[in-house]
This record gives C-alpha cells, structure tokens and sequence, in this order.
C-alpha cells in the first residue's frame, strides 16, 4: 500500500539523523509534506556529538527528491519561543499540521547517586519536558481542524529500568503519562496520541564509541561486543533494531489504518519486555 499520508502535514522533531531522519523519509515516501525540526548542535551533558546543520539540510533534500515539500528549521524543543516559532511558521506556510511525530531525544549515562544535577535536568528538559513543549505547541491547530495524530517515541524504558539510566528511565516513564495524557484530552476533537517505544536502535546516540565503551566496560569497546550483549538484552535474535522499523511503527499510528487506536504504547523492542 502507497500513499497512506497523501496530502498530510507532518512535523518531526529530531530530524536530522536516526529515527526522526528515517520517519521523514517513510512518510515522504507515503505522501506527505514534511517540516524537519531539529537543534543541530552539541547539546552540553551529552558525551557525544550532537547533529549538524548540513545533516537536516541533507534530509531536506532527501524528501525533496521523493517529490514532496519540506521546509528545515533549526529549533531548541526545550525553548518555549522556538518551538512556538517553529510551528506558527509550518502553519503560516502550510496551513495546517495533520500529523506530529515527537521522535527528538539525548541520552547519557550514570550510576542513581552519581548523577550530575546537569545531567538530570538536561534529561528532563529534553526527553520530557521539550516533549511536552512539542505537543503543547501543536495541539491548538489540531483542535482547530477537529483531527490530527500526535506519535511520541517512547522506550522499552518508559515501561522498566535499566542500570545507570534513572534519569533517562524517568523522562520516558514521564512521556507514556503524557501521551495517554494527550491521547485522552485530544480524543473529543478527533485528535490521537500514541507511542513508539523501542528496544535499543542502531543510531548516532547509542552506536557511539563513548555509549559503546559504557557497555562494554573498557575503552575501545567493538559492535561485535555491543552485538552479544543486545543478544542477550532482546528475545528475537536481533540485536538492534533499525530507524526504519521505529519509523513504519509511527507510519501506521499516524495513518487512518490506526483511526480506531489512542492511548497506546506499541513496543517495537524484539521481545525485550518478555524479559
């Protein structure tokens, strides 16, 4: 089946590289116009590089080549005037926004007592908090055209913990609250809200050298051993999972094909949750 989005606006946070990228492109795929936010900077904290500038251009011009608009807009989630900005532009230009993927998300790490206050609240800030700001922001069109889906992407941790990850385990405990909190004020004006949440993804923020040395205990820690350990970590013998498949499980909870679905957290982890 094409054409599933034909004629949809959609806005996606995180864009320019890793499960935000791969969104874009299914959904450009599917026919829809696509406005690509990103922060594309280093973000202080997070011990890895952050996306560039030319990694959201390079995305524009990817859906752009699928025959599809997309405008590229560089925005802070965590700040409420930009992400404000952001989305008044999409409207002002477009006219309307039928679909909002919240797929912007950091990571870092860190034993529960030995957390910096830096490092627990730039997790908040982003992976809840600026969450929140998105949605907030967007809502106000969706009611006013009486429909739209909001898709949040969650993780296998919005659902358990996992060592060396209260901060992160916390903001995304905090984000399934705030879809079914979405899902259940929206629903009168014909709005859903659902999420993806997903075993660990083959992206920039986990398949870096310092996230893989954090894994494996040792610098210069290699894929292969990242690969027995998500082996291990998974029931499916697949270690990660691709932003493409986080990307068709928000394809088909943005599309009519789940008109009947809110209020729902769909794992795309392999079967690590059996565990």
């Amino acid at each position: 089946m094409t054409g599933r989005l034909s004629t949809k606006i959609a806005v996606i946070t995180g864009a320019a590289r890793g499960i935000g990228r791969a969104t874009a492109l299914r959904f450009a795929e599917e026919g829809a116009d696509v406005a690509l936010l990103d922060i594309a900077c280093d973000i202080p904290g997070v011990p890895y590089a952050g996306a560039k500038a030319t990694q959201l251009d390079n995305v524009r011009d990817e859906v752009e080549a699928l025959g599809r608009k997309c405008m590229a807009l560089v925005a802070d989630i965590t700040c409420t005037d930009q992400i404000n900005e952001a989305i008044s532009k999409v409207i002002s230009e477009w006219g309307r926004i039928d679909i909002l993927v919240c797929a912007a998300g950091i990571d870092s790490w860190g034993k529960a007592w030995e957390l910096s206050d830096e490092q627990w609240q730039t997790m908040i800030d982003v992976n809840l908090t600026g969450v929140w700001k998105t949605a907030r922001a967007a809502s106000p069109a969706m009611i006013k055209q009486q429909s739209g889906a909001i898709v949040f992407i969650g993780s296998v941790l919005s659902h358990r913990a996992n060592k060396e990850f209260a901060h992160y385990t916390a903001a995304k405990h905090g984000v399934l609250g705030v879809m079914r909190a979405f899902a259940l004020e929206l629903a009168p004006y014909g709005i859903r809200a659902n999420s993806v949440d997903p075993t660990v993804v083959h992206t920039d923020m986990v398949m870096n050298q310092a996230y893989l040395d954090r894994l494996g205990g040792h610098n210069g820690t290699t894929l292969e051993e990242a690969r027995a350990y998500y082996l291990k970590w998974n029931t499916l013998p697949i270690p990660w999972a691709e932003p493409v498949d986080v990307a068709n499980a928000a394809l088909f909870l943005a599309s009519e094909e789940a008109r009947a679905i809110t209020g729902v957290a769909l794992p795309v982890d392999l079967g690590a949750l059996l565990k």
